[in-house]
Formats: C-alpha cells, sequence, structure tokens
C-alpha cells in the first residue's frame, strides 16, 4: 500500500446541506477520534481502513 492518498471532497456549505450519509461518516469520525476532527495523514488513513476491514 502506498502513502499517496486523495482527501475526499465534498460538498461545501452548512450541515443540513450534507446528505444523510456524509453526516454519518462525520459522526462516525468523531465518535472514534474521540470528539475531534483530527488531520488527515498517511498513519491515520491506514489505521482507519484496519479498523474499518477488521469487523
Amino acid at each position: 500500500m502506498t502513502d499517496l492518498f486523495i482527501t475526499p471532497m465534498g460538498p461545501l456549505g452548512q450541515w443540513d446541506q450534507l446528505s444523510e450519509n456524509e453526516k454519518a461518516w462525520i459522526e462516525f469520525i468523531r465518535v472514534i477520534s474521540a470528539g475531534r476532527d483530527p488531520k488527515i495523514t498517511p498513519e491515520r488513513v491506514r489505521k482507519l481502513r484496519e479498523l474499518l476491514d477488521a469487523g
């Protein structure tokens, strides 16, 4: 696996303009990161993939 990744881009705007799926993913990331909005790094992307694949 490579350390090169593309940061996903979503719609810009208010919370109420996001889809339910986008809101769910944001909440999921906040739950597993103790309420923070962590900076995206290759290491964190790898760890998230491992976590999701383990389930």
